[in-house]
Parts: C-alpha cells; structure tokens; sequence
C-alpha cells in the first residue's frame, strides 16, 4: 500500500495501526530550514518533500492553487519592486487591476520569520464592487483545464503519497480578499449583499473542485476562524451552511476534506458545528495555551467519531520540551485515541515553525512506531 492510499484509507476506515504526520510546509519555515534556507518564501515543493523524507511519517502535502487570473484576460495582477529597509526587512506590494477599479494588498516578509499580510486587498465596502466583477468574469469561464493541468504536475511532484490542494474555498473567506476581521464586519454591515457573493464563490467552488479532483488531488482545505475572531452565531449563519454544501461537492467529486483549526474552538465544538460540516480530517484538539478544549477526551467525546483527528502537540512544547517530554506526551495521546477508538494522526497543533526542533518530530514518530508495536 502507498503511502497515498494508506493515508486516504485510515482517514475513512481507521485501522489497528496509528499515523504520524507532522505538519510540514505552508509557510511556517520548517522545511525552509532543513532546506539550509533563510527567507520562507523561497521554499520549493521538493524543498517540502526532502524535509518530509528525513522523517518516519506519512505525509500529507499541502499546496495552494495557482493565480485564478490566468482564466480572466481582463483581470491582471501587478506587481512592484521589491522594497528592502537597512534592517533587510522585504516589502511585497501588489495591485490587483480590473475594468472597474483597482485594489491594493501590501505584504511583508522577514529573514527566519516569513510573511505577513499589511494590507488586504478589500478594506470598505465599496471595494466589494471589484470582488464582485471578478467572481461574475471567473463564473463565465468554460474552461479549467490550466487549473487541471497545475494539479497534475504537483500530483506528479508528490508521486505516492497524500495531496491536499488549499484556497479560500469556504464562502465566507471572500476569497481571501479581506481581513478575517473586515470580513466579519462586511457580514454584519451589507449581510444581504454578502450572502450573494457567498452564493457566487460557491458556484465557483463547484467548477474548481472538479477541476483539481481531475487534476488528481486527494483532498481539499476548508478552514475557518476560532471564537478570538468570531462569534457561534456566525457559525449558524455562515460557516457551517455553507461549508455543508462546499464538503457535499467534494464529496461528490471523490475527494476528501480536510480541515484546520489552530485556534480556540470552544464553545463551537461543544455545539457540535463540526460535526454538522462534512468534516473527513480535523486538527486540532489542542489545550491550553495554544487552544482551549477541556481535555483531549473531553474533545473526543463531543467530535463525531467519523471524523479523523489530526494533532495534538503544542508548537509551544514542540519549541521548548525535550524529546522524552514530546516523547511521553505523544504516547498519552495514543493512548487516550486508543482507549476511545478514535481514528487519530499524530501531529502538531499547526504547521512545525523555523525554530522547531528536529529531534522532537524524531521523537513524535518514534512514539507512533513503538505504540504500534506495542500493541
């Protein structure tokens, strides 16, 4: 079996034998590291693919879309030279240009410390008109296939092993366009006009879907913010209706989804949102301090037993623990997922930081293989 299939099996079926699967790539730096790298932002894909070979893990690889704009002739993406201050600091800024109007994003990305958005591309309301103008052009392409094309060279990048392909699927996100922040505040300020560009994204989902399913894609990333940014009325509103209809297409098109939460997930877990989504691959149940579940058991009673958990290690104690410590720990929540006949990948509570000590991911997927050999 390769690893492609086991991971695709375990996540539906479970098995007798628990997975390790750090989370590698997505900017977060630990590849770039192993990669002998600086700057994040140079990562390759084979960059990710060696760091994830150094380790006993079977992983799951996670690569974004390429530039939509690509099918739109009329919408263009502009970029500006690269900004360095005297302290090496790089300014990344863009304009994203269309018939009618013009948005703006600003990036910035520092050495060992990757990039962070400054400026998103929609700030107000009436830059929602430029969004819309992009979702009608993109809705009225026919054809896909140089996004079918794009997954097909990544699928045959990662060859055996588990692809999830990430964009801002889930309606609600506006394409990535705004803030987390600003978009709740759209939500609340023009609700009705809202809902239709959520319409609108999610007919666009329906023909990227079985675009990257063709391409060969295993999964797809539906995402969505804890409750330090949003409210659970916001759940019942959006979120949850919403990624239903998202995770009933990926269904349809045989592909599995695969979602992240890094952040507090209470009191939405206790009100079983999740449960409600279409979920197959959740992470992360994680405690205090870098999430806020009771307890791992706690988190594994009110979660569908259908749904494949993914984590839970702390980036905290990844950062500062020693191997025995990640060692014992790893072994515990083997042991509870055991003790409850959970189907459980081991892994971290997020994508493995830059400074992310190596000997600990060892030790994470030492205890996986002595657990499975053990019982």
């Amino acid at each position: 079996m390769t690893n492609r299939e086991l991971y695709i099996h375990y996540v539906k079926n479970g098995g007798d034998k628990f997975i390790c699967s750090p989370q590698i790539g997505a900017g977060a730096g630990f590849d770039t590291k192993l990669a002998g790298k600086t700057w994040f932002s140079q990562t390759t894909y084979e960059d990710t693919m060696h760091a994830c070979e150094q380790f006993d893990m079977v992983p799951l690889y996670n690569f974004g879309l390429p530039d939509l704009t690509q099918l739109t002739p009329d919408i263009h993406w502009e970029g500006c030279p690269v900004e360095i201050s005297e302290t090496g600091r790089r300014t990344y800024r863009s304009n994203f240009v269309t018939p009618v109007g013009t948005l703006f994003n600003t990036t910035i990305e520092d050495e060992l410390r990757g990039t962070c958005p400054t400026k998103a591309l929609i700030t107000d309301e009436d830059e929602l008109d430029v969004l819309e103008y992009y979702l009608d052009r993109l809705l009225e392409v026919k054809d896909f296939s140089p996004i079918t094309a794009h997954i097909r060279n990544v699928r045959n990048i990662v060859g055996d092993n588990a692809l999830d392909i990430q964009w801002a699927m889930q309606p609600y996100e506006l394409l990535g366009f705004p803030s987390t922040m600003d978009t709740a505040l759209l939500a609340l300020d023009c609700r009705e006009r809202f809902y239709d560009l959520m319409d609108k994204i999610l007919q666009l989902d329906e023909k990227l879907i079985e675009a990257v399913a063709a391409g060969g894609a295993d999964f797809v990333f539906l995402g969505g913010p804890g409750s330090e940014m949003i409210s659970p009325k916001y759940y019942e509103d959006f979120l949850v209706p919403y990624s239903k209809q998202v995770t009933d297409m990926v269904h349809k098109s045989g592909m599995l989804v695969y979602t992240h939460m890094c952040s507090p997930i209470e009191p939405m877990l206790t009100k079983g949102y999740y449960n409600q989504m279409g979920i197959d691959l959740f992470e992360t149940l994680s405690e205090a301090p870098v999430g806020n579940v009771k307890s791992i058991e706690d988190a594994f009673q009110k979660l569908d037993p259908g749904i494949c958990t993914r984590g839970n290690i702390g980036l905290d104690r990844l950062l500062n623990c020693t191997p025995e410590e990640i060692y014992k720990q790893s072994w515990h929540i083997l042991e509870t997922a055991h003790r409850m006949g959970r189907k459980h990948v081991l892994a971290a509570s997020d994508y493995l930081f830059y400074e992310t000590k190596e000997e600990n991911v060892h030790a994470m997927c030492r205890a996986v293989r002595d657990f499975n050999e053990a019982h």
